[in-house]
């Protein structure tokens, strides 16, 4: 939705009221600093961020609102991996002519200073970013580094400063500060900590401090970004214009992103038909084949891609012709195929769940960044923008969670949309899975495993496999082919192998993914004397181990709730048993309310010669509180423990 935000009018900023206060406010830092003193619970610290300050300033000029953001740090370095971290800045900016101001400076031990001299800070341009970069100079034990810098930018009435990281923060602030006429909400998360709003001489100040932030690293299977120390804000009133209408609401979100998506000029529309009529869409029987068809074409034959700017990337008749839309250009050609055939849809605005969240009663736009088309009739969800997805399968991280629905109403001849905020629900965890079978025998010599194996995915799951089947190169396939095969076997003796339902055509149906392939693995086969160890563990492949000093900071996330289940049928040599089969078993689940959320359960029987093993792994929810942190660590540790299984095979 970032061409929503670019086209906002500025009538609903830039009514001016008589007195005008446009002074931009200027940073400055103490003319003789002095080293702070660390409480001694940050000795075993790399670095101690002192003072993290951000302002972001809305400034009138010639009858335009501006924007300059400001960043001062102050930084305490305890060791050489804190030097290594901050030896070298990059600031992030808009463009050379946009620089206000930058300064930063070294304070040593001594008391010397060193400031880096503006011939030092150099330009670096990255993934179409601009950065100024220079090198903190003279870096030792003990010293601070100090850097602020303002440079000017586009105007957004959205936005979100993350302010927590990996460093401790002793005091953190962000400020809002506008003309008084405007009216920011400023929100934080993860924090006690609430803003305050004031006017000082014409100007509104919203603002909030934060301290003692401690430092984090990213842990396994946690969303990293969306439970950091952080805030964000958006414009809700212009008293200039109104002290009672709130602008920036949800309806007007609804109403707009609507419009964009329906608007349509009669030429674009005759080409809907034509092509709705070439593809032979309205010929088909029901609304599901028609939108798997429809997806199928234009995901084969339409690329989308973010980057693309301008009305052709709009402009049905355009794309079309070229092949190539903008991300709501192809929204947009979907919305109008449908339309053309009568199904039932409804546009949804989502957020990736790991990164942001979209709540009721604060309406950032700017989180509202992922389209999905749903079919009330249906009950199902496609994503348009998402290459290596397809009905009713969309980027989990993008369910789970509040989206902003579109609903139409028609209102005399004018149709329109209001908002409803609701969740994203995404497909029954019975439907994912990760499953493998094999069976395995050891060969003459007993030297050797003979193991026939298949992977088998299905659901969320299988849209990796079905994306690199279908959209990388012959050799890089095979490599991966050979690679998958080794995570089950340890093996690259491969005799051989075969792929099925590997295209997306048939991925509405959930037919699995399936890799079968036959495997000679003497790297499974081990002896101790008479006896002959099976590394029989080792066919469930490599697993995640959650062992970690720190204690756990975050929640469990995981993309999408999934069951692996696994079958493995060994055939026993004549002349031999298994001397230690309850080694298999391993029994660990969590229930809440009397209803299995979580759990890995693997067992055993033996009939006759042959051993069946069965293993079940699950995990029915995307989210686990943290208070459920060590049984879920224990869940995901056993299926490591498994994989470290042998069995044991002596003669009878």
């Amino acid at each position: 939705m970032k061409k929503l935000l670019t086209t906002i009018s500025a009538f609903f900023v830039c009514l001016f009221n008589h007195a005008q206060t446009n002074n931009l406010i200027l940073e400055k830092w103490e003319a003789t600093p002095t080293l702070h003193t660390l409480d001694g619970k940050y000795a075993g610290e790399s670095a101690v961020i002192l003072m993290d300050k951000r302002r972001i300033e809305y400034i009138d000029e010639n009858q335009e609102l501006f924007t300059y953001r400001t960043l001062h740090r102050i930084v305490h370095i305890n060791n050489d991996n804190g030097i290594e971290a901050f030896n070298r800045a990059y600031l992030p900016v808009a463009d050379n002519k946009d620089i206000v101001s930058i300064k930063a400076r070294t304070i040593l031990p001594g008391g010397k200073i060193i400031e880096v001299s503006s011939e030092n800070i150099k330009d670096l341009k990255e993934d179409g970013q601009m950065y100024k970069i220079f090198a903190m100079e003279g870096l030792v034990k003990g010293c601070e580094v100090e850097f602020y810098y303002t440079y000017k930018r586009n105007t957004n009435y959205f936005g979100r400063e993350n302010i927590q990281g990996a460093f401790p923060i002793l005091e953190a602030k962000v400020e809002i500060v506008c003309p008084a006429r405007l009216v920011y909400d400023l929100r934080t998360y993860n924090t006690s900590s609430r803003p305050s709003d004031t006017l000082i001489d014409q100007k509104r100040f919203v603002s909030f401090i934060v301290k003692n932030i401690a430092g984090v690293e990213e842990e396994k299977y946690s969303a990293f970004e969306v439970n950091l120390v952080r805030c964000e804000y958006k414009l809700s009133y212009n008293l200039a214009r109104s002290k009672n209408e709130k602008l920036f609401t949800w309806d007007e979100f609804a109403k707009r992103a609507h419009s964009r998506y329906t608007t349509c000029t009669e030429k674009e529309l005759k080409k809907t038909d034509d092509f709705v009529n070439d593809l032979k869409l309205n010929k088909l029987t029901s609304d599901l084949e028609k939108i798997v068809a429809a997806e199928n074409y234009l995901k084969k034959n339409i690329l989308a891609r973010e980057d693309i700017d301008g009305e052709d990337g709009e402009n049905i008749e355009k794309i079309i012709k070229s092949k190539l839309a903008s991300y709501n250009g192809i929204v947009k050609l979907y919305g109008a195929i449908f339309r053309n055939l009568g199904i039932n849809h409804e546009y949804v605005l989502a957020a990736d769940r790991q990164k942001l969240i979209i709540e009721r009663n604060f309406e950032n736009w700017s989180n509202c960044d992922k389209p999905v088309i749903f079919f009330p009739g249906l009950k199902k969800y496609l994503a348009p923008t998402e290459m290596e997805f397809r009905f009713p399968w969309i980027n989990p991280n993008w369910g789970n969670a509040s989206a902003i629905y579109c609903k139409s109403t028609t209102i005399s001849n004018f149709t329109t949309a209001f908002a409803e905020i609701k969740s994203v629900p995404l497909e029954d965890y019975a439907l994912s899975s990760i499953n493998t079978d094999a069976e395995i025998e050891l060969n003459n010599s007993a030297d050797t495993l003979l193991i026939n194996i298949k992977q088998i995915y299905s659901g969320y799951a299988a849209s990796t496999y079905k994306s690199i089947f279908t959209f990388s190169s012959p050799e890089d396939q095979k490599q991966i082919i050979k690679e998958m095969i080794k995570f089950g076997t340890k093996s690259e003796n491969v005799v051989s192998s075969k792929l099925e339902n590997q295209d997306f055509e048939n991925y509405h149906n959930n037919k699995p993914f399936v890799l079968s392939a036959t495997v000679k693995a003497s790297e499974l086969v081990e002896t101790a004397g008479n006896k002959i160890i099976i590394k029989i563990g080792d066919i469930i492949g490599p697993q995640v181990e959650m062992y970690q000093e720190k204690p756990r900071q975050f929640p469990m996330e995981i993309d999408f709730p999934h069951i692996l289940e696994r079958k493995i049928k060994f055939t026993i040599p004549a002349g031999y048993i298994v001397k230690n089969p309850d080694d298999l078993k391993i029994d660990h689940v969590y229930k809440e309310n009397g209803q299995v959320t979580m759990g890995f359960v693997s067992s055993y029987k033996l009939e006759g010669n042959i051993l069946t093993v069965a293993i079940l792994e699950e995990y029915r929810k995307s989210n686990y509180p943290l208070t459920q942190y060590e049984d879920f660590r224990k869940i995901i540790n056993a299926a490591a423990d498994f994989n470290k299984v042998s069995i044991v095979l002596e003669k009878k």
